[in-house]
């Protein structure tokens, strides 16, 4: 019971952390967030145009579409990976 109460206190620290950072940089460094964004748009258009015609461009709009649950989901990932690598 104790592993899973850790866990998700991790979880919820990670993810508050992350946002709260969003939330700093979109009052103060907002050339930061534009930045993320764009390379995260390139990331994905680059991926999806490794698919055949009619899926590359399905998940390409479908990503698009969800962009402001990707791009934070994503940084929020990629903290928690820093955090793990780092242990």
């Amino acid at each position: 019971m104790w592993v899973r109460l850790r866990v998700q206190v991790f979880r919820l620290w990670t993810a508050l952390l992350v946002l709260g950072s969003c939330g700093y940089l979109w009052l103060h460094k907002p050339e930061y967030l534009t930045w993320w964004k764009r390379n995260i748009d390139v990331l994905v258009e680059r991926g999806s145009s490794q698919l055949p015609y009619p899926w590359g461009d399905r998940i390409e709009s479908t990503i698009g579409n969800f962009g402001i649950w990707v791009q934070p989901t994503l940084a929020i990932l990629v903290f928690r990976a820093q955090m793990a690598r780092r242990r």
